[in-house]
């Protein structure tokens, strides 16, 4: 399936720049317009249809708009999902997801004094940055096609069983998984535990080729292949009705991947250790492990109140990369009666740094400008390896509609404040090393039976 279109391949050059941690961002505001509005459960929904009754599919259909401060990332992103349970209890799910990124991305370099020009990877483009300002590549423009399918069955009165399997294709990178799960029930259906197995290959065909890491960074420098990455996930869940009202659920993550994790598109600063200046060989391409281990811990509560809903979570990570990260989330689920409803929604992230998060290279400290050459395995500036926080405020609307079906909309803010590095020398001191990040984020979504 190709779901892009992109003639001219030189306005990609930023496309990898933003895309793991913008598309989290984009799916996970989606998403939630997607998921069951149910407080504890969707037995009814998920209930087997009369052998003699047409079975029907629920449709749940959103779009999201996205933009950056500062004429940075916009995105627009439409999804449907369809989903149909028939007689047997076998479940159906359909998902396609068409999104648009443009705007400007972080090229890792650290602001300056004074102009700074770059080249685009294909050596056919260059951009150049205002002094005193965050050096963005405005080129940054991608478009994305996601196909992900899944079915799910019973085996057994108190077991079932889920496969899926997903296809992405933007112009520079394709990925394609597949997952699988089981759950099974005790007590009653009072316990849930749950096993699931997902696997994820990816391929990277930056423009110009795959830099070398670490080297300096010129339209003539030296350039590899297309690069490869594969992920595999492991999840084990726990869900339990505590009372009547209450449901929770722990879910333990363990993830690992190999192959190129590199961003091609990233650089980093080679600065003058007493000036802050721009020294020798200036710009220097990102370097990053070729594995990485991940693990995650997922603690949820939904308690239903007296009208309200109450969802409350809490998620601690961690990875070999040295980063930790602890979220937290909590929904409000107001009903106002006939099926109306307001969600507030506040969300708040903290992250450390990588290991090998550098906001700049010092020439002859952690870069040798004669020799070209460093002792460090790893560098990179992207921001987001960077130590920071961040906080979302929300606010959902729900109507249900007299043809039918429900519209939901929601608007939220997200502010992130980066740390900012210590040390920094000469006019690094007086400039925006660390620069801060808002984002608004519009979302409707309308759900019908078909």
């Amino acid at each position: 399936m190709q779901l892009t279109s992109h003639p001219n391949p030189s306005p990609t050059t930023a496309a990898s720049a933003a895309r793991p941690a913008l598309r989290l961002a984009l799916g996970t505001a989606v998403a939630a317009l997607l998921a069951p509005v149910a407080p504890l459960a969707q037995a009814a929904a998920d209930a087997p249809a009369s052998p003699t009754a047409r079975v029907p599919w629920q449709v749940d259909s959103a779009v999201l708009l996205y933009a950056e401060n500062g004429g940075r990332v916009k995105a627009v992103e439409p999804v449907i999902a369809l989903r149909r349970t028939d007689a047997d209890d076998h479940t159906l799910s359909l998902k396609l997801t068409v999104d648009t990124l443009t705007g400007a991305s972080p090229n890792g370099a650290v602001a300056q004094p004074g102009a700074q020009t770059f080249t685009s990877p294909s050596g056919n483009q260059s951009y150049t940055t205002a002094a005193g300002s965050t050096p963005l590549d405005p080129s940054f423009k991608d478009t994305r096609g996601a196909l992900s399918v899944g079915y799910e069955r019973p085996l057994g009165r108190m077991t079932r069983l889920s496969v899926g399997g997903n296809f992405s294709q933007e112009y520079d990178f394709t990925s394609l998984g597949t997952s699988l799960a089981v759950a099974h029930d005790l007590d009653g259906r009072n316990t849930t535990l749950s096993l699931g197995l997902a696997l994820e290959a990816n391929q990277m065909r930056p423009v110009g080729g795959t830099p070398v890491g670490l080297s300096v960074a010129s339209a003539n420098g030296p350039r590899l292949g297309n690069g490869s990455r594969n992920v595999a996930d492991v999840l084990l869940g726990l869900t339990q009705v505590m009372n009547r009202r209450w449901l929770m659920q722990v879910n333990l993550g363990l993830g690992r991947g190999s192959g190129e994790h590199s961003d091609p598109y990233k650089i980093l600063s080679v600065v003058d250790g007493s000036t802050g200046l721009l020294a020798g060989d200036r710009y220097v391409h990102e370097s990053r492990p070729d594995s990485r281990s991940r693990t995650s811990l997922y603690w949820g509560h939904k308690v239903h109140l007296a009208r309200d809903v109450l969802d409350l979570s809490w998620r601690g990570y961690r990875d070999d990369w040295g980063v930790r990260s602890h979220t937290l989330d909590a929904r409000w689920r107001v009903n106002l009666g006939g099926g109306r409803y307001l969600e507030p929604r506040w969300r708040h992230h903290r992250q450390s740094a990588a290991d090998f998060w550098r906001g700049w290279l010092v020439d002859g400290q952690d870069w040798d400008s004669t020799g070209h050459s460093t002792t460090l395995s790893a560098a990179s500036a992207d921001p987001r390896l960077a130590k920071f926080s961040g906080n979302t405020l929300g606010l959902t609307w729900g109507q249900p509609l007299s043809w039918g079906g429900e519209l939901t909309l929601r608007g939220e803010v997200y502010r992130q404040v980066q740390a900012t590095p210590a040390n920094a020398p000469g006019v690094l001191q007086g400039l925006p090393i660390a620069p801060g990040l808002t984002a608004t984020m519009l979302t409707a979504g309308y759900r019908f039976n078909w």
